[in-house]
């Protein structure tokens, strides 16, 4: 497990493709631990095809890759490596990344959308390679975005995540009370991913002629919880 999304739905588990989307990865996981999307509304819904968020100003149009506050390829020695709650980039030339606010598309023809809870980078509009920090939750299979969306990551539909132990844990495990049993049966259900990702679509479910949700201020990411990143445990480059 990479990360744990904390809404105002519950505890959204998420798995992360490293190796086929290593920008789209590394960039997100930044994000996340330097608090970036805490307080991100689901600001825009379609019905059945995707929950968008990712935005701090909340309007749709902010955001920007971790990528933007690299130093310039003129910068002195000194500057050349940034840090950015605790992931350390000493090198990108290898990657071709260039400072900026956007990065470009990347795991096509190895991730897809072909899934429910498919995490995938929004564009600017229709251009291409406009990646920068706002993403969407497909809620249904969504074939035709492959090839055009960076599909980085997917929730963890059955896991559930603990929040008194900071760990997952495995929804189907029996408890010896038996007066507990019913009591967290339904608990348990209700935490699993694709139950706090059902939760989200109920909550913005009234949305305006453009899908831009009605109470987004009511439906968002609290915190994110990064549970393991490979860059910043030097187990993987850019």
């Amino acid at each position: 497990m990479a990360v744990v999304l904390h809404t105002t739905s519950g505890d959204m588990p998420v798995l992360l493709y490293y190796q086929a989307c290593p920008l789209a990865c590394f960039n997100f996981l930044a994000l996340c631990a330097s608090g970036y999307y805490d307080g991100c509304q689901f600001y825009r819904h379609f019905h059945n095809i995707l929950l968008q968020t990712g935005d701090p100003t909340n309007s749709g149009k902010g955001g920007e890759s971790i990528f933007s506050r690299l130093p310039p390829p003129n910068a002195s020695p000194s500057e050349h490596s940034v840090r950015e709650a605790n992931t350390v980039v000493t090198s990108l030339e290898g990657a071709g990344v260039t400072a900026g606010r956007y990065f470009r598309d990347e795991g096509f023809g190895e991730t897809t959308h072909a899934q429910r809870g498919v995490l995938s980078m929004a564009h600017k509009g229709s251009k291409a390679d406009t990646n920068a920090s706002q993403f969407f939750i497909t809620t249904s299979p969504q074939p035709s975005f492959d090839g055009v969306y960076t599909a980085f990551g997917v929730v963890d539909l059955k896991g559930v995540y603990d929040a008194a132990s900071a760990m997952m844990v495995d929804a189907m495990r029996p408890t010896d009370r038996e007066d507990e049993v019913n009591a967290t049966t339904e608990s348990s259900a209700a935490r699993t991913g694709d139950a706090v990702l059902r939760a989200l679509e109920e909550a913005s479910a009234e949305v305006n002629a453009k899908n831009f949700v009605r109470n987004a201020e009511g439906v968002r990411i609290n915190s994110v919880s990064v549970l393991y990143n490979p860059f910043a445990e030097g187990k993987m480059k850019l």
